[in-house]
């Protein structure tokens, strides 16, 4: 009788401490748990149904219901706390002794709160008349400890991982973006070139200045696009540099293969197109060539570019330099490409073979 008459006192004191903890989310830790309270609330009913149904088949239903009760409510008190409150305050801001001091004493203090629930309790009760409150701190410790260590070792994990896939998309958007004021000033300065000197190819060139910009603008948001958007965008582009170059650049544009039905990265051919254009030679009796060369096989994306030139400055490859080209290469085909660069002399060529199936 004496357990039972704690148990309905203790109850008392747990809603107290419940409604605590409630209003200490709130307005501590509020917006948090509010993002993820529908998968907390289920984890937490999850781990309460667990315990009651595992431990009530050897002690009576009342003693482990306000055991599992106690458990849940402090094994949770302790891990929004140390997780959502005193880690962002210390250990983010690297003040490490105070996030252990203070997580030490957070431990303590739940630790012994349960204690002693667990200890008012089971006192007076039969099965139990060997448990003394040194116990229940052991259990208590051992309990919010393994539970904080476990579930914060979790949100740590997919913190990372979150904030290093959000590292890596600012990075490739910042990469992409290096290739579109490059082409575009390009672009602008072709358009220049023709007003005064051929207003009809001007204007034709307007026209297919605009199909690649609503390009950038609407077609390559995504991170892969599917291949015929890309080779449209390339065609484009050669038709819009063949209009201001004219005769003096000879162009070759040659596909095998399926060109359809797989996706590709946006903007990762073009840097290569550009540099091709870019420093093609400039011979008044010999042939100006740029080549483009696209193979299909079952499991790869072949394409060679190649120009003749006269005097080609190394590690440039569009205007954003082969080191950004390779790191968006590295970030979204990791060990699915190959980049062979082949200079000689008059010539260079650039052969990139991507994985695609």
């Amino acid at each position: 009788m004496r357990s039972y008459g704690w148990s309905m006192k203790y109850s008392g004191l747990i809603r107290s401490c419940l409604l605590s903890i409630i209003m200490r989310l709130k307005t501590n830790f509020g917006q948090a748990f509010l993002r993820y309270k529908v998968h907390h609330i289920l984890f937490w009913v999850i781990y309460f149904v667990f315990w009651l149904s595992f431990y009530q088949r050897v002690y009576p239903f009342n003693l482990v219901f306000i055991n599992t009760v106690l458990y849940t409510v402090f094994n949770a008190s302790a891990f929004y706390t140390i997780v959502y409150f005193l880690l962002p305050k210390f250990l983010n801001k690297q003040r490490y002794a105070l996030f252990f001091l203070s997580t030490a004493l957070a431990l303590i203090i739940f630790s012994g709160m349960l204690a002693t629930g667990l200890y008012l309790n089971m006192t007076g009760v039969p099965e139990m008349y060997k448990f003394n409150f040194g116990q229940a701190f052991v259990y208590g410790f051992m309990s919010t400890f393994s539970m904080v260590c476990m579930l914060g070792g979790a949100k740590l994990i997919r913190d990372k991982i979150l904030s290093e896939r959000q590292r890596l998309e600012t990075e490739l958007q910042y990469l992409k973006a290096q290739v579109n004021p490059h082409f575009l000033f390009n672009a602008i300065n072709s358009v220049y070139f023709l007003i005064k000197k051929d207003p009809d190819k001007a204007s034709e060139t307007l026209i297919k200045l605009s199909d690649l910009l609503r390009f950038q603008l609407y077609d390559c948001s995504d991170e892969k696009i599917p291949v015929e958007k890309e080779l449209e965008y390339i065609q484009n582009y050669i038709a819009l540099e063949k209009i201001r170059k004219g005769d003096r650049v000879h162009v070759e544009y040659s596909s095998e293969g399926m060109m359809s039905g797989f996706l590709i990265a946006p903007f990762m051919l073009i840097p290569f197109l550009e540099n091709a254009f870019k420093y093609v030679s400039n011979y008044p009796d010999f042939a100006n060539t740029i080549r483009v060369k696209l193979l299909r096989t079952d499991s790869q994306l072949v394409v060679t570019f190649f120009n003749t030139h006269e005097n080609l400055p190394r590690n440039t490859v569009g205007g954003i330099g082969l080191k950004n080209v390779k790191r968006r290469l590295e970030l979204l085909y990791p060990d699915q490409y190959q980049l062979a660069i082949e200079e000689k002399p008059g010539t260079y060529s650039v052969t990139l073979s991507l994985k695609i199936a």
